[in-house]
């Protein structure tokens, strides 16, 4: 696991733990002090109230006198305080079998880092960075640069329903909630909806609404919204997700595939990435608001495999894809390899909220690969001078109120007719279009070309994925 900062609170506590708890242990008691202390400290303040037990949980370990027994009774004591919050939302999971070695005593640095946090929400948040080093696929943790991309690209507004069908640790729906308090909402607004298949996420998204006091988010699961939508009958005006990427049989024998309509297509058991679009696309409200935003493997845009091509095809003629934008390499714990953004609509014509440029039967490309920034040992981000500009280009390309006339450029964007995009077999990939920067030289310099062979190297790797995918699935009819 890669550490926290050097130097922060939560690294020193991590390091105090060291030899008594593992890491991954000693962070998932951490995240459980914090949502107890957030409702201590309201209790505290909120005398007349609804206590729950918080408030005395907290007192006691605040105290010591818990301190001369076990680790797993002191950690007993703060369940207890949670009791009554979890009957609400989830069940904290269980304690970790190695706290019954551990004394009372060596849990205090945990218990001073919450103390002593000035903001427990951001110290939840960094925990949460902390444990994405273990996490899979990206699907338990999306870093924030990339949350916050999603957001601004959708524009949630007050009065809007918000739903991600993979929510993980529920940091799309609050930088949803986020953006529209910033841009003069009230709060509670909008409201969010999140389903996800693995209780685990589920309690940290619980926790994490709870810290940054959010209350009335409708949550769902376990279950996989593929073959088990929660919110059968519900559509949503802004629909966002990062879904697990080449997910292998993720139809449960057949019965994802072939129990509910699938308008571009049936995706391939193999591969969910087309059925995570679809599920996007079919969940936007019908009106001319209705939108929606996923990642996706970059290799899904230019995919030749059969049944993949033919779907996104059909999403091109259908005029419901607005966006592509090819990311950097190694932006998503654990995804080494390029990711891109598809964006939809149901209408790309004039109207408030999305510009005044008809931009029907055209889709924008941009090209965003060079655009990360190292922020540690193997770690790389999103800029906010480059998130500005993706924003700030497809906002143009809509004709948003107060941006600058839309141009193409070379190497960056590029404005292309679903005519055009059928004549290259439908290939999406804005690598493929926008050409190279008009006073870039087509061999570049050193480092350039570097970054050019590991992006087709990642290529590759993926392609080498999607084969062995496809095998096993050939394999598995015999």
């Amino acid at each position: 696991m890669e550490r926290a900062p050097k130097g922060s609170s939560l690294a020193r506590a991590l390091d105090a733990m060291r030899g008594a708890l593992a890491p991954q242990d000693a962070l998932q008691l951490l995240m459980m002090l914090v949502p107890l202390r957030h409702k201590a400290d309201a209790e505290r303040v909120d005398e007349k109230g609804d206590h729950t037990g918080a408030l005395p949980a907290w007192d006691a370990l605040l105290a010591r006198d818990l301190w001369n027994r076990s680790g797993h009774e002191v950690m007993s004591e703060a369940l207890r305080g949670l009791e009554a919050w979890g009957s609400r939302h989830f069940r904290l999971p269980d304690l970790p079998p190695a706290l019954v070695d551990v004394r009372g005593p060596q849990l205090a640095p945990l218990i001073e880092c919450v103390a002593a946090a000035p903001d427990p929400a951001a110290l939840f948040e960094e925990c949460m960075e902390q444990a994405q080093t273990t996490a899979k696929g990206g699907d338990y943790y999306t870093p924030l640069d990339i949350a916050r991309l999603l957001t601004a690209l959708m524009e949630p507004q007050a009065g809007e329903a918000v739903y991600d069908p993979v929510c993980g640790s529920g940091g799309f729906l609050l930088r949803a909630r986020e953006f529209v308090e910033a841009h003069g909402g009230a709060a509670g607004e909008p409201a969010l909806y999140g389903q996800d298949a693995s209780r685990t996420a589920l309690q940290t998204a619980a926790m994490n609404f709870t810290v940054h006091g959010v209350e009335g988010v409708y949550l769902q699961g376990p279950s996989s919204t593929l073959t088990d939508d929660r919110f059968p009958d519900l559509m949503f005006d802004v629909v966002v997700a990062n879904p697990p990427f080449n997910q292998f049989g993720w139809d449960e024998g057949g019965h994802g595939r072939y129990n509910r309509p699938w308008r571009y297509g049936i995706p391939p058991a193999g591969n969910a990435n087309f059925a995570w679009v679809q599920h996007v696309v079919s969940k936007m409200m019908p009106s001319g608001r209705g939108r929606g935003v996923l990642l996706l493997p970059t290799g899904a845009a230019a995919t030749s495999k059969p049944a993949e091509r033919q779907i996104r095809a059909r999403l091109v003629e259908d005029d419901v894809l607005s966006c592509v934008i090819e990311l950097p390499a190694g932006l998503l714990p654990h995804v080494r390899n390029p990711v891109s953004l598809w964006l939809f609509t149901r209408s790309k014509k004039p109207r408030q909220g999305w510009g005044h440029e008809d931009r029907s039967g055209r889709i924008l490309l941009i090209d965003a690969r060079d655009t990360a920034a190292k922020v540690g040992r193997g770690r790389r981000a999103l800029p906010d001078g480059a998130r500005s500009r993706i924003i700030s280009t497809f906002a143009a390309w809509r004709g948003a109120p107060g941006q600058a006339l839309y141009e193409d450029v070379p190497g960056w964007c590029r404005s292309l007719s679903t005519q055009e995009i059928a004549a290259h077999d439908h290939d999406v990939l804005p690598s493929h279009h926008v050409g190279l920067p008009a006073a870039e030289s087509a061999h570049g310099d050193g480092e350039e070309l570097v970054a050019d062979l590991t992006h087709e190297l990642y290529s590759l790797f993926e392609t080498s994925r999607h084969l062995e995918a496809e095998l096993r699935d050939l394999l598995g009819r015999w």
